[in-house]
């Protein structure tokens, strides 16, 4: 019986981003779409005998765990990738030889793991490196856990929730538009589409494990829900790690001293809405959603 190649197998792919490098992932998808419709005419044959052919170009997902520990400086986890792209596409001016435009991400935490995932559109594909030769040989890390996160939203009783967060995640999203160029320079793809990007935005959640003491003198608190609630002519924020410039939501990741990873979205953070829950023989609640407002001067991603 003969045996399947290995190389069929995704076992030990990476891919290649352009001004990134290699990207470890746990899963990748990759369409290419070409834009297609069937033209109908005033008489004759209901059969289609014209074609409208529109636009060509990429969408593609990739998704992975945190990682910790990796130190090879020509590779990237989802995380940091994330961070690149949300770095670069916040700014005015964006690199204008970018082959793909991150259009949305997801940081997600739950007790199982910590996973990051990440979509792009694009004018060409991402590439899938050589099998095994061009990755490290001999990269080691270990994936994050729920105890390698801790959250900050603006200030609520505290700099962070500790011990009880029982999940949360962070949303970035890229408002891009496909905008159509006559006239192409000759040795780019007449239907490849040029990207705008229109605005871009930040929401999450946390939940929270509380007691109906925690929700009272915290969670419902105006005094401590600095940024949300709002006087009259002022605009009320509570800074983080003691600058007034980052009053957003922030997640870290471990360690949490030195070489730690911090994402902070935005100079101010609103909480939009708490659910408090309260169930006969379950863990009291409370989920914490917010908005996260930043721009071109923001500090998005800091990595110490």
């Amino acid at each position: 019986m003969p045996l399947l190649n290995s190389e069929y197998l995704s076992n030990w792919y990476t891919l290649s981003f352009d001004n990134v490098g290699i990207c470890i992932a746990e899963s990748f998808s990759q369409a290419k779409v070409q834009e297609a419709s069937p033209k109908g005419a005033i008489q004759g044959d209901i059969g289609t005998h014209i074609m409208d052919i529109g636009g060509k170009y990429y969408t593609s997902t990739v998704s992975a765990p945190v990682l910790i520990g990796y130190t090879d400086a020509n590779v990237t986890d989802v995380f940091d990738l994330i961070g690149y792209f949300t770095t670069a596409q916040s700014n005015t001016v964006v690199y204008g030889d970018s082959a793909y435009l991150m259009e949305s991400a997801q940081i997600e935490v739950s007790a199982d793991a910590v996973k990051a995932t990440a979509s792009f559109q694009g004018d060409r594909r991402i590439d899938l490196a050589t099998y095994v030769t061009s990755a490290p040989d001999n990269l080691y890390a270990r994936t994050a856990r729920f105890y390698d996160v801790r959250f900050q939203i603006g200030k609520i009783g505290g700099f962070y929730f500790i011990g009880n967060i029982l999940s949360g995640n962070i949303n970035i999203k890229f408002d891009i538009d496909k905008v159509y160029v006559l006239g192409k320079a000759a040795d780019q793809n007449p239907q490849a589409p040029n990207f705008a990007i229109r605005g871009y935005s930040a929401t999450g959640n946390i939940k929270l494990a509380i007691t109906p003491e925690d929700y009272a003198n915290y969670l419902d608190n105006t005094n401590l829900i600095t940024g949300s609630e709002q006087l009259q002519g002022q605009l009320i924020t509570a800074p983080l790690l003691g600058d007034s410039a980052y009053a957003g939501a922030m997640l870290e990741i471990a360690p949490f001293v030195t070489n730690g990873r911090k994402m902070i979205l935005g100079s101010y953070a609103v909480i939009t809405k708490i659910d408090f829950n309260m169930q006969q023989n379950n863990i009291i609640t409370a989920n914490v959603e917010f908005a996260s407002y930043f721009n071109k001067d923001s500090t998005i991603v800091t990595n110490i």
